[in-house]
């Protein structure tokens, strides 16, 4: 007599605990989406933190340049005012490079964060493919279970000939459901970008199952 294992309680709960180790939802492409937006307002804040910075600097420039201007000042206080004025043009030039390096680095931050976006939504895609693909092979595992369970019920009623035929039938069946639930569990377990490669392994091993179910009589 073989061992009753399976029954549509357990097929429920494979197909719940059955789950994938590296999953990528929308809310990842959510949280990418705001981290881009989130830099791109940093764009915008640094290059209005810089017209504001350059505009100050410049009206220190056009008050420096009408002190140098004013007849009234003697010889040391004309240079003294000309030297202000070039220092103040001096700062004018260095606000604007300065300027120019943060818009130039909250602009890699939104490239940056553009390439974390388009990866992540390439990441949901595989995911949806994989748990797509996934969950037609675990609808195979429970078509299994039940046919399972019909035949360990008709191997109770039958006769030692027939119960020995439906029990050898029984653990061919076992066997290969067992095999889908491994090479299930090996393409979940693998890394996202690497899950085609046990797909096919998948496939044979449910295509086999599959054969076996339609010899059930």
């Amino acid at each position: 007599m073989t061992t009753k294992l399976f029954t549509p309680l357990f097929a429920a709960l494979a197909l719940i605990v059955a789950g994938c180790s590296e999953s990528t939802t929308r809310e990842d492409v959510a949280d990418a989406r705001a981290d881009l937006q989130e830099e791109q307002n940093d764009v915008a804040q640094a290059e209005a933190d810089a017209q504001a910075d350059i505009a100050a600097q410049q009206d220190d420039v056009d008050a420096a340049r009408v002190e140098a201007n004013k007849p009234v000042l003697d010889a040391d206080d004309q240079a003294d005012a000309s030297q202000e004025a070039a220092d103040e043009k001096q700062d004018v030039a260095e606000a604007q490079a300065d300027a120019n390096k943060e818009i130039n680095d909250e602009k890699q931050d939104v490239a940056e964060a553009q390439q974390d976006l388009q990866k992540t939504e390439q990441e949901l895609q595989q995911t949806q493919a994989r748990d797509a693909f996934a969950q037609q092979a675990q609808q195979q595992i429970a078509l299994a279970d039940q046919k399972l369970e019909q035949l360990e019920q008709r191997e109770d009623n039958a006769d030692d000939a027939a119960q020995q035929a439906a029990e050898d039938q029984i653990e061919k069946i076992k066997a290969q459901r067992d095999r889908v639930d491994q090479a299930l569990d090996d393409m979940n377990g693998a890394e996202l970008a690497q899950w085609q490669d046990h797909q096919r392994n998948v496939q044979l091993a449910v295509s086999e199952l599959d054969r076996m179910l339609q010899e059930v009589q």
